[in-house]
């Protein structure tokens, strides 16, 4: 038997050997040869299968489309109604105000007093907030197989942009998601490039506390589109600080809190040639405080703003150019007179 095997063995590797190129397999039973490569019948190539769910956004699993949803927060709220997923909400915070329609959805408290009985009552797929829940009520809330998506205050473009993909990504998957997100954000995307093309100026944004936006707000990166935030450096909002005085902005962007007469009357502000020059835009601070595609309206309003503070300046630089003019036309012909009659007075005449 032990010689047998040799043999067989032996008369394989033979045949491979003296075969060349041209490879024969013995097999017991049966003999083969390798297919004509150029014969072979051609595989067609297949595309990896990509489902849509699920789909990880910040830590939350999200296995299916969302067909139910609950906000806690008046901006998402809102951007849900942008999306096309309006008549998806079923439960908002009481703040929730706009568009009018979500004046008729079931109110379930706040992201920091929410209702849960009531939200779980509702049975959404999800939950979305920015402000986290705290853990009981996130406990509670998941316990009844309901989703939790938390999604951070926007504070640059990239993570304004990143709540319309989010969204975007829990209603449609991983294929169309982003780009449902991306294509929804692009009125504000194109609305800051306009706003590029506006003359720089650099400014300082005084929030509803009087404080200045630092360079790490929402309120420095939309704005900075108009030119060059004076306090870029600071963290989140701090005082006022007398370095302004020195490093003095052409703009200030002043929340709607207040008015010009309180730059006036403030001891610092009241310094700057800004407020002197009565170079103050009013805005209103809801637009930072509840970012939406609506912030439009506020960097239209700013655009609008500028370019009448440019054409003040034209007029104003117009006028005293011919002011200045006709003064030198006034002088130049007191001069010409006064020539005349040092001439005539030469001549005699008046001896």
């Amino acid at each position: 038997m032990k010689k047998t095997a040799i043999l067989i063995v032996t008369f394989v590797l033979t045949a491979i050997f003296l075969s060349g190129c041209q490879q024969i397999i013995l097999v017991p039973g049966k003999t083969t040869a390798p297919e004509d490569s150029s014969s072979a019948p051609e595989t067609s190539y297949q595309e990896p299968v990509i489902k849509e769910f699920p789909v990880i956004l910040n830590g939350t699993e999200i296995t299916e489309k969302v067909k139910a949803v609950v906000s806690l927060t008046p901006a998402y709220s809102e951007i849900l109604f942008e999306m096309g997923y309006g008549e998806n909400l079923i439960g908002v915070c009481d703040y929730c105000e706009y568009p009018e329609k979500v004046k008729d959805i079931t109110s379930v408290g706040s992201s920091t007093a929410p209702d849960i009985q009531k939200i779980i009552s509702l049975k959404p797929d999800l939950v979305i907030t920015a402000t986290p829940l705290i853990t009981k009520d996130r406990i509670a809330v998941e316990s009844k197989g309901i989703k939790i998506l938390t999604i951070p205050s926007p504070k640059t473009i990239e993570e304004f942009c990143s709540i319309y993909k989010f969204i975007g990504l829990a209603f449609e998957g991983i294929i169309h998601g982003e780009d449902k997100g991306e294509g929804s954000f692009k009125v504000i995307q194109s609305a800051l490039s306009e706003a590029a093309e506006i003359k720089k100026n650099s400014f300082v944004y005084l929030s509803p506390t009087m404080a200045v936006a630092g360079g790490n707000t929402l309120e420095h990166s939309i704005l900075s589109a108009f030119g060059e935030n004076k306090a870029k450096d600071e963290n989140g909002y701090s005082e006022p600080a007398e370095g302004l005085i020195e490093n003095q902005p052409d703009i200030i962007f002043l929340s709607d809190r207040f008015e010009l007469t309180d730059l006036e009357e403030h001891e610092l502000f009241s310094q700057l040639e800004a407020v002197k020059n009565g170079k103050v835009i009013v805005v209103e601070s809801i637009y930072f405080e509840r970012p939406t595609a609506r912030i439009t309206e506020l960097i239209g309003y700013i655009a609008d703003s500028i370019e009448a503070f440019e054409k003040n300046n034209e007029e104003a630089s117009s006028e005293a150019e011919a002011e200045s003019e006709e003064q030198d036309n006034e002088a130049t012909e007191e001069s010409e007179e006064e020539g005349y009659y040092e001439e005539e007075y030469d001549d005699g005449y008046y001896e």
